[in-house]
């Protein structure tokens, strides 16, 4: 059973999981006027019904990745995934406020396991040359579960009761999260970071796993999360405006986002890390071109495509400082903690990114909105500019192994 096809089905279920775990994050969007009608919240609880699923996520993902790194991956991706199961069959069910807020803080535990072992496994069970491509896949799986909620809702909130669309979207999760379990089961303990005190100790403990490469693409993925929060969060309310110009809806726009992962993980397979972060940095780059053109009050053609730019190079970003993990992390390092770094620093910019960007809006205009965005996208590249030679790396993609594995 251990052969390339039960591993590329075993990543196809991941990534499948992944996206569905991103439904949970995204299934609340659909159901604000529900929860303010008729389980009496108000908008700010439902703000934190929204943001409780995250904010693990920015609070303790980084000691989260070295306690995968102890417990195994495997046994990390079960006990998050039934977490999360037990946490979204409770929301779908539950009425009473306080018992809802406690069910989607259960989601939130499963949740930031998740997003942190899920593509630490991908990294482990793909063939070499698949690594960059899955992990490249693997970054649009927030916009594209999203998507996934937003069309389930479409489909059944018209005809079913809200419970069942939570229902079908916990049980969907739950579905290819039990798949994945039993195609990595099939591919073996060893192979599928099932039995974590196997492998050969870590060098240099929980601090000797933050080298400058991981820090730096930590540090930029920061700021792409702050880019891509600020800029989707307030796209809504700019495209209703008569100074928008902008031809296309919001909602369709987040839906191009995928179109940059998918993109980014045909061209990295079999690409050297220098290679990929320079893709995140023609990511950047064409982030800060567009941002002004977007909100600066150009010519409807002008402000659409420079929008739909935005969109693209946003899931150039995230999918190649992904892809890029497998590059950055030396033998006898954990690639569990280098994406709890990175999920960490994600989850600050999701934090702070909107607050931040109203702020600006309030003070500047969305003129000024455009070239916050600009100047952060200018920062979330330059964090990148070290890393530009290879040999800043200091290893080349990850041959089969524990730096692959871990």
């Amino acid at each position: 059973m251990n052969d390339s096809k039960t591993r590329l089905a075993a990543i196809a279920a991941l990534l499948l999981a992944g996206v569905f775990a991103g439904t949970q994050l995204g299934k609340i969007a659909p159901l604000v006027e529900w929860y303010r009608s008729e389980a009496g919240f108000s908008l700010v609880l439902i703000g934190w019904l929204t943001s409780m699923i995250s904010i693990f996520v920015a609070l303790v993902a980084l000691p989260t990745g070295w306690a995968i790194e102890r417990a195994g991956m495997r046994r990390s991706f079960v006990a998050s995934a039934v977490v999360m199961t037990v946490g979204g069959l409770a929301l779908a069910f539950l009425s009473d406020p306080a018992a809802i807020l406690a069910a989607r803080l259960v989601e939130g535990i499963g949740y930031l396991v998740l997003v942190i072992v899920i593509p630490a496994l991908l990294n482990t069970i793909a063939p070499p040359a698949w690594r960059a491509p899955a992990l490249a896949i693997w970054g649009g799986f927030v916009p594209v579960g999203f998507a996934v909620a937003d069309f389930l809702a479409r489909g059944m909130l018209p005809a079913a009761e809200p419970k069942f669309f939570l229902l079908a979207a916990v049980l969907a999760f739950a579905l290819f999260a039990l798949l994945g379990a039993m195609l990595l089961a099939a591919i073996g303990d060893a192979d599928a970071g099932g039995e974590a005190q196997k492998a050969p100790p870590l060098t240099g403990g929980l601090a000797g796993q933050l080298t400058f490469p991981v820090a730096l693409v930590a540090l930029s993925f920061g700021f792409y999360v702050v880019l891509s929060v600020s800029f989707f969060a307030f796209m809504p309310a700019f495209v209703g405006l008569p100074e928008a110009n902008i031809a296309l809806s919001a909602g369709l726009i987040a839906l191009i986002v995928p179109i940059g992962n998918v993109l980014t993980g045909a061209l990295v397979k079999g690409r050297d890390g220098r290679f990929v972060l320079m893709l995140a940095g023609v990511g950047f780059a064409a982030s800060l071109v567009a941002a002004v053109p977007t909100f600066g009050g150009s010519a409807s053609a002008l402000a659409t495509t420079a929008a739909v730019v935005i969109a693209i190079a946003g899931g150039i970003v995230a999918s190649a400082l992904f892809a890029s993990i497998p590059a950055i992390v030396p033998q006898g390092k954990s690639a569990s903690i280098a994406i709890g770094l990175v999920c960490q620093a994600g989850g600050i910019g999701t934090v702070i990114g909107p607050p931040l960007a109203g702020y600006v809006i309030e003070t500047h205009g969305w003129a000024g909105f455009g070239v916050f965005l600009a100047l952060t996208a200018a920062i979330g590249g330059l964090c990148l500019l070290p890393l530009a030679r290879a040999s800043a790396l200091g290893v080349q993609p990850a041959p089969a192994g524990r730096s692959a594995a871990e």
